[in-house]
């Protein structure tokens, strides 16, 4: 891992095509809603159309859109790359306008054993600018966000969720 990368990885006991499906269209089932712009109060749900071009993030109960980024690919059910323009130097956190501004998150759905290992990738804060990339860095990385969002998504399919 550089300082510009964090990888982490969680296996589910499904097939890549049913992980990738509780990962995408199941994603408003385990992405937590604390952790959205708009609030929980506020939040109807989260989404993520696996289509090239979709933007993901959240919708809020009048009908608005706050987009996290934009799906840069998806080959289902192998990976998804999603464009994350976060602005990590306000507390709290804005959308970042300019998709050139965004870090990348490359997703991996890979046959292991019995299950599915989900690789995910999120590199390249340094296009966020110093600033927002140190302020990445100090979540993303060092509150090991990625680690506790996977496991969530583990956590619902260990369920039956």
């Amino acid at each position: 891992m550089t300082e510009d990368t964090v990888t982490r990885t969680v296996t589910v006991p499904l097939p890549p095509a049913e992980a990738w499906a509780r990962f995408t269209d199941g994603f408003a089932d385990w992405w937590p809603r604390e952790h959205c712009f708009c609030g929980e109060a506020a939040l109807d749900t989260v989404l993520l159309t696996p289509e090239a071009g979709a933007a993901w993030g959240e919708r809020t109960g009048d009908g608005r859109v706050i987009p996290w980024g934009a799906v840069l690919a998806a080959d289902a059910p192998h990976r998804l790359s999603l464009g994350w323009q976060m602005d990590a130097r306000p507390s709290p956190w804005v959308p970042e306008p300019d998709p050139a501004r965004a870090s990348v998150i490359d997703i991996a759905f890979d046959a292991d054993g019995q299950g599915t290992r989900v690789t995910l990738t999120h590199h390249g804060f340094s296009r966020q600018g110093p600033d927002a990339a140190a302020a990445m860095r100090a979540v993303m990385i060092g509150l090991d966000r990625w680690r506790e969002w996977l496991d969530l998504f583990a956590a619902r399919i260990d369920a039956g969720h």
